[in-house]
């Protein structure tokens, strides 16, 4: 998976303003912090972070190619990231899945908001769609990640794995779900990347953040 800078370390959050619209309030649960993530995150930067940590216990698990139960350890790690239950370890206990539809949810609450600009009312449906794709996305890894628990040989667990790298690829870069050769959010075809990258767009409109040059 390729690297990217977590939202936090890529934008710095106005301290001095103190008077909010309540549509922006919505936006800082995504962008600086939300009460039921753990330590309090922020939901995009959970979401990207259990997204680095499935996709690290994925590459784990493809490293021994003769162990099953090796495998299906570092899947079952990989799972909980995506997830997020309460039991169980790997990732941070909130999930992939529960904070991008934490992030679509705050994000139509934001533009539903009497006070919303006509900024936050344009750039929901793209954030919304990218987050709404990634929780589809880590839906269907977690099937996998079933499949794998049942397998009862290293290459048919491999095979699994296989496809279960691919979507976590997806879950920061999308995928080309119509094969027209290109990843839109017309089409609900991106993912975290491009959600964390219009969030910075909207909280700068929204005088909420700058970016670090």
């Amino acid at each position: 998976m390729k690297t990217i800078k977590l939202f936090i370390f890529s934008a710095i959050l106005f301290s001095s303003q103190l008077t909010l619209a309540a549509s922006q309030a919505h936006l800082l649960y995504i962008i600086k912090s939300w009460p039921q993530a753990p330590k309090s995150m922020s939901l995009i930067d959970t979401a990207l972070k259990e997204a680095k940590i499935t996709d690290l216990y994925i590459q784990i698990a493809q490293s021994q190619d003769q162990d099953l139960a090796w495998i299906k350890l570092h899947v079952n790690r990989a799972k909980h990231a995506i997830e997020g239950t309460k039991f169980g370890d790997g990732g941070l206990g909130y999930g992939v899945i529960k904070s991008s539809n934490q992030i679509a949810k705050q994000m139509k609450s934001a533009a539903q908001a009497s006070d919303a600009s006509v900024n936050m009312k344009l750039r929901t449906d793209k954030i919304v769609s990218g987050a709404e794709h990634t929780a589809a996305i880590g839906k269907r890894m977690l099937i996998i990640c079933h499949a794998i628990a049942r397998s009862i040989s290293t290459s048919q667990a491999l095979a699994y794995v296989t496809q279960l790298k691919e979507l976590s690829n997806a879950l920061m870069d999308g995928e080309d779900i119509n094969k027209d050769g290109k990843i839109s959010h017309f089409d609900n075809e991106s993912a975290l990347r491009f959600t964390a990258q219009q969030l910075i767009f909207t909280a700068q409109a929204e005088g909420l953040l700058k970016v670090k040059k």
